[in-house]
């Protein structure tokens, strides 16, 4: 019996993914895998569903390939409107893994347009900036171009602007939205180390400050909740390296603004994604024969002592 003829391996668990690229891929969707990890991130982020006070800023860690973004797409079809296929593909595979946290995202979305996703990949440049113009391009794509509160945010794009005047933007945007049939706003910064490299050498940009500001104006709670995610290879300290030491405490105090999910998964999660990426046609006897020679290694490994 020849493998190689008989199993194939999934392309979609062989090259990375990119939040903006893949955010409507449906197909990313259906391959990803729900592990305890992020069932347990989800189930947090459900308790952010009310208008109470609430954390709905997190900050995933986590090294290159560990599925930060991923993660992230997968959230994006999760608070996507409940008419779209990302959204149906998403909730089934939900349901398949927890079945009553599915009905949480369900009813979170019900009878609504989802959330507005505001999408963002770190690059060497302001960070504000950046965002700005995200929350413009997607505004005006869903409110169309007619409104103050899109026209405002166009030519925001171009003006010099403190965090103040940022929150009160997003806030305008959310009261707007509570109008529409718009449940928030989801905020997903990618490759946040990037952004703030670019702080670390134009220190006075103070984007680093426009995130705990944002942090602490998504845990406030609206009608229109704000959910703020950052995606990082190592903890925010660590990108302040060449800063004084007082600068870099105040790096680490904006991240206790969020919460850390340590995208780490256990041998036994990562096997469970290892083994969907093969996909495989066996016939019962092929089974029984792979079986039986996979036994014969498994005995001859443990009698050397080598698992």
């Amino acid at each position: 019996m020849s493998l190689h003829k008989l199993i194939a391996v999934n392309t979609h668990y062989t090259r990375s993914i990119n939040l903006e690229r893949d955010a409507g891929s449906v197909e990313v969707v259906n391959a990803y895998i729900p592990t305890s990890r992020a069932l347990r991130t989800f189930a947090r982020i459900s308790d952010g569903f009310s208008t109470d006070l609430s954390p709905r800023a997190w900050s995933l860690i986590g090294p290159y390939g560990s599925g930060k973004s991923s993660f992230s797409v997968f959230l994006s079809q999760l608070l996507s409107s409940p008419e779209t296929d990302g959204a149906h593909a998403a909730h089934n595979v939900l349901k398949n893994a927890d079945s009553k946290l599915a009905k949480k995202f369900v009813a979170a979305t019900k009878s609504s347009d989802g959330y507005l996703k505001v999408l963002i990949t770190g690059a060497p440049e302001s960070m504000t900036k950046r965002i700005i113009k995200g929350l413009a391009e997607t505004a005006q794509e869903y409110l169309g171009t007619k409104l103050a509160i899109v026209k405002k945010l166009n030519s925001a794009i171009n003006e010099e602007l403190n965090t103040t005047d940022v929150i009160n933007l997003f806030d305008r945007l959310q009261k707007t939205l509570q109008k529409k049939h718009c449940k928030g706003i989801l905020l997903v910064i990618d490759e946040l180390g990037k952004f703030l490299e670019y702080e670390a050498r134009h220190y006075g940009a103070n984007d680093i400050y426009l995130l705990q500001a944002l942090a602490e104006h998504a845990c406030r709670g609206s009608d229109a909740n704000l959910f703020l995610f950052v995606l990082l290879h190592q903890s925010f300290e660590q990108y302040a390296k060449g800063l004084g030491e007082n600068l870099k405490n105040e790096w680490s105090k904006v991240q206790g603004r969020f919460e850390d999910v340590p995208f780490l998964e256990s041998a036994e999660q990562i096997l469970r994604v290892v083994s969907a990426a093969f996909e495989y046609k066996l016939t019962d006897v092929q089974s029984k024969e792979l079986e039986n020679k996979t036994a014969k290694v498994v005995d001859v490994l443990i009698k050397q002592q080598a698992i």
